[in-house]
């Protein structure tokens, strides 16, 4: 009895506990305070244009509406998508979000972050705790290997992945010290088997460009590569790009194209044997490319060996001249915001013409002609008119508006017109004539060429210099190993016919 009453007196004082603790806060239903929580979540993709995201939420029967949210990692701006939601017992939200839209593109493996905004009946909002989710190419079963900084996702062939472990590890160890970079991030690799298994994961930015160009592999993000060709050089030169934009991609955009592809192509090591042969017809022709023109990449048919091979060289003569420390102090330079005439000046004491002509000079070339920079300076297309105006009319036309005439060609109508002469000026890619052909053009607003400018700003800031590779060839056997196999098989089908002949 006293083992009764003891254990009814622990249970009296027990309950009297949790009734004092249920008048403090109460543990029946969880309050708006503290918020819904996400019971579960669901990523169902729909390869390759979206994803559909959706989550069971408790404590949410007061949500009036829904929003997911995420950036992708590292650099992404936060988006925002719309949700429905969908209530009962245990509240649903479903929210799509494009993966392929050219504004809203996410590449395959990239990692980002993502949580729910959730608004109340009476306009107060709470926000679930940010989680973390990788996307995936969802047509493979994909694997990876870790080394130090460096993870490599495979799906195909363990030994090229290895590979390209082993290549990458080296690229990093072998050009972090020219950049001055002593800690790295986390980098991702991905390797896809060829190019058929890769078709729409790289992002289509001009038709032109892909039609003429197939890539080895490309830097998505500032950390991830993806390959689409395995290789030794492909790994290398664009785990490079990952380093250059760590090293020198500063508050006002990106490196110079002949520093950033020309580091890159270095990093091959074999880059001499395939583009070393385009380069020096171009020395042996005067027709390489000037430093000024080389701020973006080059796709011009027959010109793209040249200009890597040629980034490399100006970046080789650099290393070799200078020494490693004022290559740091240069990325650093770029790093904190310079322009490329001041960055080279600062460390160097040469600007960009410069430098032009210290290489030249150093591959046994005279110094360029003076040209007039051009770099920042847009100039209208010119539109053809009617050729009957007198040399009087364009004599009053040319002294009533001096200024303008120097930047845009006068106006061309019925009763009046200028014949205007351009001079023309050393091709900035080399191995064009001048231009001397008299041409009349209708002169534009100030509005209209503001308009334009802005227009190639943005496409100047949309593009993203990246290597470019030439397809191999088919392996030497693959025919007649491929005739030898089907020979074979309509061998044992005759075979396979006569033994069921026999039997019958």
């Amino acid at each position: 009895m006293k083992r009764v009453g003891l254990l009814l007196a622990t249970a009296g004082i027990i309950a009297a506990a949790w009734t004092f603790m249920a008048s403090v806060s109460p543990l029946s239903a969880q309050s708006a305070e503290e918020g819904p929580t996400v019971q579960g979540t669901r990523f169902e993709n729909a390869w390759p244009d979206s994803v559909t995201v959706t989550s069971l939420v408790g404590g949410a029967e007061d949500v009036e509406s829904a929003t997911f949210l995420y950036a992708v990692l590292p650099e992404g701006a936060l988006t925002r998508e719309p949700a429905e939601v969908a209530s009962g017992d245990v509240t649903r939200v479903t929210a799509v979000f494009p993966t392929r839209d050219p504004m809203l593109w996410i590449p395959a493996g990239a990692d980002f972050e993502w949580h729910w905004e959730f608004v109340f009946a009476d306009g107060e909002k709470f926000e679930t705790v940010p989680q973390i989710w990788r996307y995936e190419d969802p047509r493979f079963e994909w694997q990876s290997l870790k080394e130090g900084p460096l993870e490599v996702a495979w799906y195909d062939d363990r030994g090229v992945a290895q590979t390209m472990l082993d290549e990458g590890i080296d690229a990093l160890e072998e050009i972090s010290p020219f950049l001055g970079l002593e800690e790295l991030i986390p980098i991702k690799v991905y390797v896809w088997a060829n190019t058929e298994d890769a078709r729409q994961v790289e992002r289509i930015q001009s038709e032109r460009f892909e039609e003429s160009v197939i890539t080895g592999g490309t830097r998505v993000l500032a950390d991830l590569v993806h390959i689409y060709t395995p290789s030794r050089w492909v790994i290398r030169h664009e785990l490079t790009h990952v380093l250059t934009k760590l090293a020198g991609e500063g508050p006002y955009g990106d490196l110079p194209a002949w520093l950033d592809e020309g580091m890159a192509t270095l990093a091959e090591g074999d880059w001499l044997e395939r583009r070393g042969g385009a380069l020096q017809y171009a020395i042996n022709n005067d027709i390489v490319l000037s430093l000024r023109s080389m701020e973006s990449p080059s796709n011009r048919p027959g010109f793209v060996d040249i200009f890597y091979g040629q980034s490399a060289a100006v970046v080789l003569y650099l290393l070799t001249e200078y020494g490693n420390e004022r290559m740091n102090d240069l990325f650093r330079a770029f790093k904190e915001g310079s322009s490329v005439d001041d960055a080279l000046l600062e460390v160097y004491g040469l600007d960009r013409d410069g430098l032009d002509n210290a290489w030249r000079d150093s591959v046994g070339l005279g110094p360029r002609e003076q040209e007039e920079d051009r770099s920042t300076t847009i100039e209208d297309e010119v539109i053809s008119g009617p050729e009957v105006a007198g040399e009087d009319q364009s004599e009053q036309a040319g002294e009533a508006e001096p200024e303008r005439a120097e930047e845009s060609e006068p106006e061309a109508t019925g009763e009046e017109q200028q014949e205007s002469q351009q001079e023309g000026a050393q091709a900035i890619e080399a191995g064009e004539d001048e231009q001397a052909e008299s041409e009349t053009a209708t002169s534009r607003s100030e509005d209209e060429i503001a308009d334009r400018v802005a227009e190639i700003e943005r496409r100047q800031d949309e593009r993203r210099p990246r290597p470019v590779f030439e397809v191999a060839g088919p392996f030497p056997w693959e025919w007649p190993l491929i005739g030898i196999a089907g020979g074979l098989v309509i061998l044992s089908g005759l075979l396979l016919v006569r033994v069921l002949t026999a039997r019958n």
